[in-house]
């Protein structure tokens, strides 16, 4: 779909006279131009008309591209669902998809985010981080090295990668994500990132046995988790905190527990077998609640 075409599509959705998208941005008679791909205004005008059209510019790509599942925003919500519910098959389509999307539009991001897919893909196989990781994993980190200043996405992208990266190299990038994010705090995808951020490095930290840092970044993760009610991300929070809490010394076993129950109840059974065997790896013991007490 053409510009002008997707211009006019949601401005008649909206109910909106061409009189009055155009009031004060320019003439109507230079709005049906636009709607009809004479003429393609300054993006200053077109931002001002998606603003009066309440549409995000993200929402009007997607709308412009006729709602195609292969659209950027899509894939990456499906790699973050995918690999929060470690899900290998739904990662190894996604790349595929990715790959497509790649050689149809020579766009960076796909390339990158087919990488992704194939660097999770091998390190759920094992929880280890081999060379063939390495290698997948290398374009992107090469990218985020030669950006001095992060954005959305390299932000996003780096919590992506934090489970290939060794401990230093992650206190080192998240140092700079950490600084750089907070200038974002106004966009929605700040929120996710945020979280996610932490959880990341509270999971890896705990990959290498550091364990104060892994309770620092989880206690983190379960406030910004509170800040913006989000019950997923809350649950594996307070599962991170709780076992790195053991491992320095607590005794105290009760939220574990609550928060595996949790993840069973809702039958997240791949997150809840990730979990168990990190669990067993880690030598900690927990009983199944029965009657779960739930409370956010």
């Amino acid at each position: 779909m053409l510009f002008g075409e997707a211009l006019q599509q949601i401005r008649k959705d909206k109910n909106m006279s061409q009189r009055e998208l155009s009031e004060g941005i320019l003439s109507r008679s230079h709005l049906s131009q636009i709607e009809n791909n004479i003429y393609f205004p300054s993006y200053d005008k077109m931002f001002q008309f998606l603003d009066r059209l309440n549409i995000s510019f993200e929402e009007f790509t997607f709308i412009k591209e006729e709602y195609t599942e292969d659209s950027i925003q899509q894939i990456k919500m499906d790699i973050n669902e995918a690999a929060n519910l470690n899900e290998t098959d739904k990662l190894d389509e996604l790349a595929r998809r990715a790959n497509r999307a790649y050689k149809k539009t020579n766009l960076l991001t796909y390339y990158h985010y087919e990488m992704i897919c194939k660097a999770l893909i091998c390190y759920q196989k094992n929880s280890t981080v081999t060379e063939e990781l390495t290698q997948y994993i290398l374009p992107v980190k090469t990218y985020l090295l030669n950006n001095d200043n992060w954005y959305l996405y390299e932000l996003s992208i780096f919590n992506s990668i934090i489970f290939s990266l060794n401990t230093e190299e992650a206190l080192v990038f998240s140092q700079r994500a950490i600084k750089r994010l907070y200038i974002f705090r106004s966009f929605t995808q700040y929120q996710y990132i945020e979280q996610h951020i932490y959880l990341n490095l509270s999971n890896l930290c705990m990959e290498h046995h550091d364990f104060k840092n892994a309770q620092f970044f989880s206690k983190k993760a379960i406030c910004a988790s509170q800040k913006y009610t989000s019950i997923f991300e809350k649950i594996c929070a307070e599962i991170y905190h709780a076992i790195a809490s053991i491992k320095l010394g607590s005794t105290d076993y009760q939220v574990l527990e609550t928060n595996m129950s949790m993840l069973h109840y809702l039958n997240f059974n791949n997150l809840y077998t990730l979990f168990s065997t990190k669990l067993e790896d880690l030598g900690i013991r927990f009983n199944i609640h029965q009657n779960i007490p739930v409370t956010f």
